[in-house]
């Protein structure tokens, strides 16, 4: 409820009334099929660095974000899971326009609302690429770096979670060398979820 109460309140003066409305109505109760993907990096080779034309790939300050409020507005609240979720790591795609691409990192300490995560596993999760730079493939080329950073930190695998309707987002994962390992239907009453926690451990 924390979380859910946080979120609402930073966006209550940044939307329309419909849209707070509707953020708050999908906030109260959802119910939504969830794939499971996973990569297994024990074996990354990969230590090139991620390029794509136009872009830099690059791990993030939350410096970085408290320069979005500025440029801009409504942010989104995928910005603002440091503040909602203390967690810290997280990577971006930039380029002359700024951030166009986030993605957060969750660890098996961390707060997982879908997953229950092993020591040496990490989800990513709350990405967002802003509509300028959709169809680019940033997507997947953050993903690619998360990779790389995570090998370094000792993580085996790495999981996502997407909307099985969500078909941008799950060609980027694909890309990304993520195959997919389950399906869950996930529900969450008041910002709580009530379904049972994927274990990361069966697969």
């Amino acid at each position: 409820m924390p979380r859910l109460l946080k979120i609402l309140k930073s966006q209550f003066k940044e939307l329309s009334l419909s849209e707070f409305i509707g953020l708050l109505s999908r906030s109260l109760y959802y119910c939504d099929p969830i794939l499971i993907y996973l990569r297994d990096i024990i074996n990354n080779t990969e230590n090139n660095k991620q390029e794509l034309d136009g872009f830099i790939i690059e791990k993030g300050e939350i410096s970085d974000l408290e320069k979005m409020k500025e440029h801009l507005n409504p942010l989104p609240w995928e910005f603002q899971c440091h503040q909602f979720d203390n967690v810290k790591d997280f990577f971006i795609a930039r380029n002359n326009g700024g951030i166009q691409h986030i993605s957060w990192i969750y660890y098996h300490n961390n707060h997982n609302r879908i997953l229950s995560l092993g020591e040496k596993e990490a989800e990513v999760k709350f990405c967002l690429t802003l509509p300028a730079a959709r169809g680019l493939g940033v997507y997947p080329k953050v993903i690619n770096s998360i990779a790389q950073f995570l090998y370094q930190k000792g993580v085996n695998r790495i999981f996502m979670c997407v909307h099985e309707e969500n078909q941008p987002s799950i060609r980027g994962i694909e890309k990304a060398g993520f195959h997919r390992v389950g399906k869950i239907n996930v529900s969450k009453l008041l910002g709580f979820q009530v379904s049972k926690r994927f274990d990361t451990s069966e697969v």
